[in-house]
């Protein structure tokens, strides 16, 4: 009856108010940026990056910056370390961004986000239409796949991404995987509100 249907809607959304959230920090945390470290690598010296300068943690150097740094300068800890800071802020603010757009309420994912924003720019979905797809719809694999190659339906050539930073793309790929995987089982982690459902249909006294 609708009664009924309406108590089954009621059961479950209660059930899912009382699933804990995971806590998401409002700022880049250690282990995020101890990550971008790992994977960008880390040069105290200025050097050239392609037409722009770089240093510490692949900061690139601003105008500002570059009348005051040249190449081969040795930077100071205290600064290189303020520049990443700086730079992981505006990356993982992007992630958050992101995040909030997708639904997605997860700290792993964020700062896997976040790790492609510092990589690749905060615009990094409008080259990769078919990842940022696959993320809004929930297909996970799909979103892991256009990652990796150029069709994931013909699998003949990678994207040039996945060919130059392999590690960086199979730190995003598995970020995505793990959470899709995660998804499955948060709705009902313990078939409680499936249990309660499943009894709802049945006569009193079974």
């Amino acid at each position: 009856t609708e009664s009924r249907t309406r108590f089954k809607i009621h059961t479950i959304e209660v059930f899912l108010m009382t699933v804990p959230k995971r806590g998401i920090s409002d700022e880049p945390t250690e282990s995020f940026m101890e990550h971008l470290k790992l994977r960008e690598g880390f040069r105290e010296n200025v050097y050239p990056d392609g037409d722009n300068l770089a240093a510490g943690t692949g900061h690139l150097l601003t105008a500002e910056e570059k009348a005051i740094y040249k190449e081969g300068d040795r930077i100071s800890p205290e600064i290189t370390s303020q520049w990443l800071k700086q730079d992981s802020s505006l990356a993982y603010s992007q992630a958050l961004g992101q995040a909030k757009e997708l639904g997605i309420d997860d700290q792993g994912m964020i700062e896997a986000l976040g790790s492609v924003n510092f990589q690749m720019g905060g615009n990094w979905k409008s080259k990769f239409p078919g990842v940022w797809k696959g993320l809004q719809s929930g297909d996970w694999e799909s979103a892991a796949q256009n990652v990796q190659w150029i069709n994931p339906s013909t699998q003949q050539s990678e994207s040039d991404w996945h060919r130059q930073t392999p590690k960086r793309t199979g730190d995003f790929m598995k970020a995505i995987r793990q959470y899709g995987e995660g998804q499955k089982k948060s709705i009902d982690p313990s078939g409680i509100a499936m249990e309660a459902m499943s009894k709802i249909d049945k006569p009193l006294g079974y």
